[in-house]
């Protein structure tokens, strides 16, 4: 994609300059909007991308702009363009311009039909041939998707109604746990639709709100619910047994199939409810108390220093909603699971795993060593107060 769109059409001194028409590919969470015509009745039926004529001294993008404002009545901003031009009859040319929406829902004022076009639904419709062209660049352009906040290792995009992220050996592993848990009617789990044209997973997307620790904290309500939210997958996996290769490595004596990074980033809300639970790549063999130790450190957060009687009465919050187990033990587990977390991303950057080389960008693992010395002097004052 060009991002210098905005360039009056050549001309030849030995022709006739030929009339621009601007075509919108105006672009919403890795989808294209389409528009079908009803004019004039050879064009009656067939699909197009909106836009139309640049008036005698108007630059293509006010024209753009002006054009979807009159046919859609919404806002965009013009972002750049595709290769190339195509004619359309002997006096006009199309140029295809990349918007994206700033205000409004589009409305078919001019047209009969509206479409949201993933890259793979490109071919579903039947184009107006000078359109057609354009549709290689569009898909790749498509592909690219809506990067996702969230997560903390990246590469995940979202398409439409759909996730994409980057594959590894753990893969078909994590795919097989994702179907054994929605089997079991476990809540908050997305579904596996298969692997896109780059070769990356397809997911269902998960929508909520996704709470910043690093600004801001989980209720309690929302503590303890991803807090049951995980005593249900541990009872789920009771029967499944799989023997990887998983990505999530290094405990000593697992006894439970576990998420291995369940904290706020990976989680998103409905109001004080679990309504997605993603990032499952580290999913593997780990321990009850290591998997609430984790979500402990991100969501009481220990990682911050909070005040004591804060942390005993949230660590309280997760045990009770848990079940079985005592704020204490969680606790414990703690230290224990971090400096895992530790030496797992220092293995997997020697190994060359290059999602997880990102965490270096952030000051990882260094900083999470930093927060874990600063927590264990603290220790001894929570468990006062748990007594």
């Amino acid at each position: 994609m060009r991002h210098h769109a905005c360039v009056p059409a050549r001309s030849s001194s030995a022709a006739p300059r030929p009339v621009l028409v601007v075509a919108a590919a105006v672009l919403r969470h890795g989808r294209v909007l389409a528009a079908r015509r009803t004019r004039p009745p050879a064009a009656a039926g067939r699909w197009e991308l909106p836009g139309g004529k640049v008036e005698p001294g108007e630059q293509p993008c006010a024209a753009l702009v002006r054009e979807v404002r009159e046919e859609l009545g919404c806002e965009v901003r013009v972002i750049g363009s595709l290769e190339g031009e195509q004619p359309v009859g002997d006096d006009l040319v199309l140029r295809v311009l990349v918007a994206e929406p700033v205000r409004g829902e589009p409305v078919p004022r001019e047209h009969d039909a509206l479409r949201w076009l993933a890259p793979e639904e490109l071919d579903e419709v039947p184009w107006l041939g000078p359109d057609r062209p354009f549709l290689p660049q569009l898909r790749e352009l498509l592909l690219d998707g809506h990067r996702l906040q969230g997560g903390n290792v990246g590469g995940a995009v979202r398409i439409g109604a759909t996730v994409r992220r980057p594959t590894g050996p753990w893969t078909p592993s994590v795919h097989r746990l994702l179907r054994h848990l929605r089997a079991k009617g476990v809540r908050a789990v997305p579904q596996v639709l298969g692997i896109d044209g780059r070769g990356r997973e397809v997911l269902t997307y998960l929508d909520g709100a996704v709470v910043d620790v690093d600004t801001d904290a989980l209720t309690d309500a929302q503590l303890a619910d991803v807090s049951a939210w995980t005593r249900e997958l541990h009872a789920a996996v009771a029967d499944f047994h799989d023997a990887g290769p998983w990505r999530f490595f290094g405990v000593s004596a697992p006894t439970v199939l576990a998420h291995n990074d369940l904290a706020p980033y990976n989680v998103c809300f409905a109001g004080q409810t679990v309504a997605g639970v993603f990032d499952w790549d580290l999913a593997g063999p780990s321990t009850p108390l290591l998997e609430l130790g984790h979500l402990a450190w991100n969501g009481v957060p220990l990682f911050r220093p909070v005040p004591a009687a804060v942390a005993a009465r949230r660590l309280r919050v997760m045990a009770d909603a848990y079940g079985g187990v005592t704020a204490r033990a969680v606790l414990d587990a703690v230290p224990e699971r971090v400096r895992l977390a530790v030496g797992g991303i220092r293995a997997a950057v020697a190994a060359g795993d290059v999602q997880m080389r990102n965490l270096l960008l952030v000051g990882e693992p260094e900083r999470t060593e930093q927060s874990l010395a600063a927590l264990l002097p603290r220790i001894p004052d929570i468990e006062r107060e748990l007594w």
